[in-house]
């Protein structure tokens, strides 16, 4: 494949705190930085890196200030990108981790430390909202003077005026002077210019979040037809929906690094075409970063969760067919959500709820017990109660459960434990249950049931 974008060795080194520093000193630290380059011009780039546990995860870590001047920290390190013609590549990652930078670096807003970088054909970003606006000029005077800005020509502008208008929905107040624009309506204007001219490079940054979700879908729909038309994409996004219907390669970067990469992977596996990771293999990887799965949480007595000292929940676990704690499933194996409380008082009718669902929190289904509980009023005493995910339900991902005891009447009050439950179904590729003869990566829904299909068929008869 041809490529459109080769980033080589980019870095990037920014000083931290306020800057004392003379331009004749800058010059000076340039051409060390540059001196040593090329005394040392094979020095090796570390290229993995570890995430650090949540809460203990800082913006800045030790390898980014590692051979920096004093003051200074390094933004990006040893940046080698290869983007093939027609690729959406999703970039993704923590809030400064570098993804802006480098994609400011490729706009040619600013310039590297050092490294090298280089595009084919037009490129046309849009990073942040309004940029290359004018407040005082209306938005079709700031059609031609952001479309001039990316280096079109004022017919080329002319050419696409009104399908530029038309999907920014603005309607007459496309007169009307941008400084009296929404957030949401800047955004609709600069992404319609950036997506309607011409160009064989598009960078889109996170911006697209200030849209309300109707364009937000509007958005999603033109970057697949852009990716049609063969242009190539780059997209950031803390949006892992997004991510995975529009990309079809994504880079994870962390402290200023790639740390993984869908397409470098998949090009140095040596096992099948399963093994390989996709874009929602580096997203769900990205999701889960320092989030361990938990199987079974027991509550000592004088710390369990307590109602109206008439209900304590006493344990939750999530076990195989054999009734062991599990936090990995494969699957074509069932899984039971197991939940022990005590009624303590004979005063409310308890019921219990289980909520799933994926760890970016989409809802995927809710259970409760209320058609087998006894009815009316609990008596004293321990209970147990189980609750079975059936197989085939679940597809490959990782997922959470609350646990919810609810007292049947005032919904306020209850116990609900959030995110109590952690576990992973995972796929072994093998033709069977719901796989069947499909050998390909199954698509990325979150659920993967066995529905029943009716298939007819009528002999052809032969001509006489």
């Amino acid at each position: 494949m041809t490529w459109a974008i080769r980033c080589e060795e980019i870095s990037k080194l920014y000083r931290i705190g306020k800057s004392n520093v003379t331009a004749a000193e800058m010059v000076n630290q340039q051409l060390r930085r540059a001196f040593g380059r090329v005394v040392n011009p094979l020095r090796k780039p570390a290229v993995k890196i570890a995430y650090e546990a949540p809460g203990t995860h800082t913006i800045l870590d030790g390898l980014q200030t590692e051979d920096a001047p004093l003051n200074h920290f390094w933004s990006l390190r040893d940046i080698n990108l290869e983007i093939g013609e027609g690729d959406r590549v999703g970039i993704i990652g923590p809030n400064g981790c570098g993804k802006s930078t480098l994609l400011k670096i490729l706009s040619r807003i600013t310039s590297p430390s050092s490294g090298k970088f280089r595009f084919r054909g037009r490129l046309i970003s849009l990073l942040e909202i309004g940029t290359g606006f004018h407040g005082d000029l209306t938005g079709r005077e700031n059609i031609f003077l952001n479309g001039s800005i990316m280096g079109m020509k004022p017919k080329e502008i002319s050419r696409r005026l009104e399908e530029i208008i038309e999907f920014s929905e603005l309607g007459e107040l496309i007169d009307t002077p941008v400084k009296r624009y929404s957030s949401g309506m800047y955004v609709r204007l600069a992404f319609s210019v950036a997506a309607h001219l011409e160009s064989e490079i598009l960078i889109v940054d996170e911006v697209l979040a200030v849209g309300d979700a109707a364009f937000q879908r509007r958005c999603t729909d033109k970057m697949l037809q852009v990716a049609d038309q063969g242009r190539t994409l780059l997209f950031v996004s803390h949006d892992m929906d997004a991510v995975n219907r529009i990309c079809n390669r994504a880079v994870h970067m962390a402290h200023g690094r790639i740390i993984n990469d869908s397409r470098i992977e998949q090009t140095h596996l040596q096992a099948s075409r399963d093994s390989a990771p996709t874009v929602s293999d580096i997203t769900r990887s990205y999701i889960r970063s320092g989030i361990a799965m938990t199987s079974e949480v027991v509550w000592a007595e004088s710390e369990a969760p307590l109602f109206d000292d008439c209900v304590r929940l006493d344990s939750v676990r999530i076990v195989d067919l054999d009734g062991k704690p599990s936090a990995q499933f494969d699957i074509k194996a069932s899984c039971t959500v197991e939940i022990t409380f005590t009624i303590l008082k004979e005063k409310w009718p308890i019921n219990a709820h289980i909520h799933l669902k994926d760890l970016a929190g989409h809802y995927l289904l809710f259970s409760m017990d209320n058609h087998q509980a006894p009815p009316g009023v609990r008596a004293i005493g321990q209970y147990t109660e189980r609750c079975t995910i059936q197989s085939p339900l679940l597809n490959v991902g990782d997922f959470r459960i609350d646990v919810e005891l609810w007292p049947g009447s005032e919904a306020e009050h209850r116990i609900i434990q959030s995110s109590v439950l952690k576990f992973s179904v995972a796929d072994d590729s093998q033709a069977a249950g719901v796989r069947g003869n499909w050998p390909n990566t199954w698509p990325g829904c979150l659920i993967r049931p066995h529905l029943p299909w009716d298939i007819q068929m009528s002999p052809l008869r032969e001509k006489p």
